[in-house]
């Protein structure tokens, strides 16, 4: 049976992810080119160039996921993605997560297969439909704002 409220919720949370995402791109996509610039200017070989330029795009993203999540949700209660989309993430006191909270839920955002199974897990063992697994862990919720 299709449950639309569900189903709707979800659609709401991946596109605050994609915007999200976009965000995180666009400042990694900045960064790594201030960073490749002088390697670019130095004249390095091409191969030196493009493993400073993508091994640093990679280390500057992970960085940048890492805190980008905690540090929203902990200080304004919600990713810009998130109030976007008129959500936001709550503890079980009803109250914005704390970072050690906010930071576990958001672990799994680190490789997408991770989210996946997060998300799957969540859905398959918990009685409602707003919860990742990692969610369910630290008694997190995204609701609407």
């Amino acid at each position: 049976m299709k449950d639309s409220t569900a189903q709707g919720y979800w659609l709401k949370r991946l596109i605050a992810l994609i915007i999200d995402g976009v965000i995180i791109g666009i400042v990694v996509v900045v960064i790594a080119a201030i960073v490749a610039i002088p390697f670019f200017l130095a004249g390095a070989g091409l191969v030196g160039q493009y493993a400073v330029f993508f091994g640093g795009f990679a280390l500057v993203v992970g960085i940048l996921l890492i805190f980008y999540f905690p540090l929203m949700e902990t200080s304004y209660g919600a990713t810009i993605g998130k109030q976007a989309m008129k959500l936001k993430v709550v503890s079980k006191t009803g109250s914005k997560p704390t970072f050690g909270e906010a930071f576990i839920r958001n672990i799994s955002k680190i490789y997408w297969l991770l989210l996946l199974l997060d998300v799957i897990v969540g859905l398959a063992t918990t009685k409602g439909y707003q919860q990742k697994y990692s969610d369910h862990l630290m008694g997190t919720s995204v609701v609407p704002a």
